[in-house]
């Protein structure tokens, strides 16, 4: 009886988190979200950080991932296990590099994003699904470090290209 307890109310905590993906956006910025993403320049703000042991933690400072011309800004925390660092635990997700691999998939409801790249302590990649209306769900895994999942929304007023964003 117990486990059906606790297996109903993680159920219901999962799909509750799911409704935040219905949230409605104007044709306007659903557009201008798909132009950002066939530009391959954009910014995604992360609100939330999911590490594998505890819990969803929110993200209240501007931490996020932009790519723009071919370059990966990450500036992400960090909360996991790790193993072959640089003394003082190095880069983590707080760096910018080129952009080895972008493979992106679509379907009607989303975008998926494969990026590579290597930041001269790690090799990292970025797995970022995109729905429609601006949300994200973001896992990052790393040669050096545990698998870490972030959640967000790519900022469609945000143009990465332009300097005075």
């Amino acid at each position: 009886m117990f486990k059906r307890l606790i297996t109903i109310c993680a159920l219901a905590v999962m799909f509750a988190g799911c409704g935040v993906l219905a949230e409605n956006i104007t044709p306007e910025e659903q557009a201008l979200i798909q132009q950002r993403l066939d530009a391959r320049s954009f910014r995604i703000e992360a609100e939330f950080m999911l590490p594998r042991r505890g819990g969803q933690q929110a993200l209240n400072s501007p931490y996020g991932v932009t790519v723009n011309d071919g370059i990966i800004i990450s500036t992400l925390p960090y909360v996991g296990q790790a193993w072959d660092l640089p003394y003082g635990g190095g880069k983590a997700l707080n760096f910018q590099a080129p952009i080895d691999t972008y493979m992106e998939e679509r379907t009607a409801s989303k975008r998926t994003i494969l990026i590579g790249t290597d930041n001269e302590e790690d090799y990292v990649t970025y797995r970022i699904e995109i729905f429609n209306n601006g949300k994200v769900d973001m896992s990052v895994r790393s040669q050096h470090r545990e698998q870490i999942n972030y959640r967000g929304r790519l900022d469609p007023d945000k143009d990465p290209s332009k300097k005075d964003n």
